[in-house]
């Protein structure tokens, strides 16, 4: 057989699929989705899927090639990852698996993931390349034999808008899996697509759940360290890691719809309190910035700046300080750049209180915005950003072994830290109030920026509202203090 020449039937992997593993593949749906637990072997499953498609992809004819324009590639695979960084691990499992004889011409592009595969014919060869959905721009559209989805939970809908189109090209096989664990919400689109193919009625698509005891390669040791991991670990995150159930309290955040309300202002209240956080972006990250009132612990203003020099920001920060009247600005100052940059701030008269986030209180901080949410002591209107942040933020296992909380690879943090550094210096929240069985629970008024305009003149009823519970706790202060008025 001439050389770059390989017949499907000489297809042999490395890859000897489990019990559970045959399940998916002994499926005739084109699209899989895979919600399967950690361990359980979700990478693998999935590459002997890519790999069926590079067999059925041998067997067409030269008619169909030649039909569709598909040289070159005679097959095209992609491997979508969250990251790159991500993506290294199966790189390097691709390079281990593929037998050595399927790569045309030895060509292995690792900057690029790219590997080329022998075709059946010297000029119809395998494409198969590893893309990050961190940036959903660069899912170019191009006809895909297959897509393969590595963990879905942690990419988001930008990138997934791109997925569809890149199946649906004439003459192409246009198979797709998707793997990961359970996402953290339920209008994720791998939730919705999980439920969505496990609803079905055609041969399209196909649900398959997995836990960890569905792999019969795990030892008694494996299933230990697996148990042991429920004494650092909500029960909650040890059901999404390794029992594949879905939980919107699975996340290291809870209860964040709940504390979704009103809208952002462009005017300070006359008599409001306002204090402020700043996460500042040293290398990659965004810089945030977001104002609250101090009292009712809601967010008022939010703005971040990308790729922005940070003399523009420091002025700016200036502005909205004084815009305001921010009575304390809690700043990010963790490692030289941080200090720099408080310092500036505080030179330049602003009222800064540096924090050095360490290991020491940086659960604390988080810890102090967990409660704060389940409490539901703490409010803000539906920013994206902020919302995306707050929903990826989960336990992630560090290579040492360890859990800690944290943002998904590849995602930012920063929202999160200027929320924190925001509610640190908040007034402490209201004790919760009890009532009656059918009243409902209690919630705050959220003026109405007309209302913190002025609007006609005339006092609103909310806002009227407001001032008398304010002058009726400065009387209830007055008369603990013995102040006669």
């Amino acid at each position: 057989m001439p050389k770059g020449i390989v017949k499907a039937s000489q297809l042999s992997l490395g890859y000897a699929p489990h019990e559970a593993q045959q399940k998916v593949h002994r499926s005739k749906a084109k699209h899989k989705w895979i919600e399967a637990a950690r361990r359980w072997g979700k990478d693998r499953c999935c590459f002997g899927e890519m790999m069926e498609t590079y067999r059925l992809c041998l067997n067409r004819s030269v008619s169909h090639i030649n039909r569709y324009a598909l040289v070159p590639p005679g097959m095209h695979a992609w491997i979508v990852v969250p990251t790159y960084a991500q993506g290294r691990q199966i790189w390097h499992e691709l390079l281990a698996l593929i037998p050595k004889g399927f790569i045309r011409n030895n060509e292995v592009h690792r900057d690029e993931m790219l590997i080329y595969l022998n075709g059946q014919r010297p000029d119809v060869w395998g494409l198969i390349e590893v893309k990050s959905g961190f940036s959903p721009e660069g899912l170019q559209t191009v006809g895909l034999d297959h897509l393969w989805v590595m963990e879905c939970q942690d990419i988001f809908d930008e990138a997934m808008h791109r997925f569809q189109p890149l199946l649906r090209q004439a003459g192409r096989l246009g198979r797709s899996t998707y793997n990961g664990i359970p996402s953290l919400w339920s209008d994720h689109w791998f939730r919705r697509g999980v439920e969505a193919a496990g609803r079905a009625s055609t041969t399209e698509h196909a649900a398959f759940n997995f836990t960890v005891y569905d792999n019969p390669l795990l030892n008694e040791d494996d299933l230990r360290d697996v148990e042991s991991d429920k004494e650092i670990m909500t029960q909650d995150a040890w059901d999404r890691m390794y029992m594949a159930k879905f939980s919107s309290n699975a996340g290291f955040f809870k209860n964040i719809d709940a504390c979704i309300a009103g809208d952002l202002l462009t005017e300070p209240m006359l008599g409001h309190n306002y204090v402020a956080g700043l996460d500042i972006g040293i290398a990659r990250d965004f810089t945030v910035m977001i104002v609250m009132d101090s009292d009712s612990r809601q967010v008022v203003y939010h703005q971040f700046w990308d790729s922005t020099p940070w003399t523009d920001i420091s002025h700016r920060v200036a502005d909205i300080h004084s815009h305001w009247g921010v009575q304390v600005l809690s700043v990010d100052a963790t490692g030289m750049g941080g200090q720099t940059f408080a310092q500036e701030l505080a030179n330049m008269n602003l009222n800064v209180d540096p924090v050095q986030i360490t290991g020491a209180n940086r659960g604390e901080l988080l810890e102090s915005l967990a409660i704060a949410l389940e409490r539901e002591t703490i409010h803000f209107p539906a920013i994206p950003l902020m919302l995306r942040q707050l929903r990826a933020f989960q336990h992630r296992r560090l290579k040492g072994g360890q859990w800690r909380a944290e943002a998904p690879s590849g995602e930012h943090d920063d929202e999160i830290f200027a929320l924190t550094l925001a509610l640190r210096s908040c007034s402490d929240a209201a004790p919760a109030l009890a009532y009656p069985a059918g009243r409902g629970t209690s919630s705050r008024y959220l003026p109405t920026q007309a209302e913190v305009s002025g609007g006609n003149g005339r006092m609103s009823m909310g806002r009227r509202m407001m001032r008398e519970r304010k002058s009726n706790k400065m009387k209830e202060r007055m008369e603990r203090a013995g102040i006669v008025a």
